[in-house]
């Protein structure tokens, strides 16, 4: 095999591995945009929930009436608030648990590792 066909090699190596590593980089930033959006979920419910208990504590319910809601009414939505914001969080906290996200890091360090060993030997080649 001549030096031009082994560089010819490592070059679809090479495209194999930058296609891959594209591939794998792009599920994990996917999986943290994932978790980053339920996490700012969760915080947004919990804000909301803040904001009507406030509302109950500070005596300012009765806004709420002009809408038809009641004083029990504005208080369950409230602790309904509270209790979604807890499971979203207790998901992640599970997802986070079983994800392979290191996994997936650990790959994507090796393939990289890959790829500059590859482009070393082409350097030799050339």
């Amino acid at each position: 095999m001549s030096r031009f066909e082994s560089a010819e090699s490592i070059d679809t190596q090479l495209t194999n591995l930058r296609s891959s590593i594209s591939d794998l980089a792009h599920q994990i930033d996917l999986y943290k945009t994932k978790t980053g959006a339920a996490l700012g979920g969760g915080v947004f419910l919990l804000l909301l929930a803040a904001g009507a208990y406030y509302d109950l504590i500070a005596g300012k319910a009765a806004a709420w009436s002009m809408i038809g809601l009641t004083h029990q009414t504005l208080l369950s939505i409230a602790t309904g608030l509270v209790v979604g914001a807890i499971v979203i969080w207790e998901f992640l906290q599970q997802k986070t648990e079983l994800t392979t996200d290191a996994e997936q890091r650990r790959q994507l360090l090796a393939r990289q590792a890959a790829s500059r060993r590859l482009l070393d030997h082409r350097h030799k080649l050339l």
